[in-house]
This record gives structure tokens, sequence and C-alpha cells, in this order.
């Protein structure tokens, strides 16, 4: 019994022991100030679905303004109907 409590003891004393080295200590960052300057930087990552699978994905990672300039890429070839400008009585499905 005593046995179990000093291996106990050792264990919590060395866990302590890793999360006060793995926590970095607050620095004053001069680049913080530069990074946070245009929120058109920031990178988003995105997880699609595989086509053909019901389980595979991928995920793709671009800026802001990446994302932003694909979409209005999109909008721009599609036109503004929902038909994606491939109708020609000018009624989807019609």
């Amino acid at each position: 019994m005593r046995l179990k409590l000093l291996l106990g003891a050792m264990l919590l004393a060395g866990t302590v022991q890793v999360q006060a080295q793995t926590t970095p200590a607050p620095q004053d960052n001069p680049d913080a100030p530069e990074r946070m300057a245009d929120k058109d930087d920031r990178i988003v990552c995105k997880r699609f679905q595989k086509i053909g699978s019901l389980v595979a994905t991928y995920k793709t990672c671009k800026t802001v303004r990446e994302w932003r300039r694909e979409r209005e890429g999109i909008r721009s070839t599609t036109g503004a109907g929902g038909c994606g400008g491939t109708a020609e009585t000018g009624i989807c499905g019609g």
C-alpha cells in the first residue's frame, strides 16, 4: 500500500513537472501587430468530401483573400441565376 502511494505521488509530481515545462512563458512578440494588420492574409482550412466516396475527405488551406477570389470567380462564371447560365428560356429547367 505504501509503495502505491509513493508511486502515485511520483507520477503526479512528474505530470506537474511536464506540464510546467511545456507551458510557454509569456513573451512580448514584436511581430503580432504586423500579423494582425491584414485579416485577408489569415489562412483558413476547409474540409471537403471526395467525390465518389462517402467517407474519404481532403483538406484545402488558403488565405481569406484566395477563398474570396475563388468564390467571386465561380459567381461570375455561373451568372446571377441558380441555373449557371445554361437555361435557354431564362427559367431553370424549362
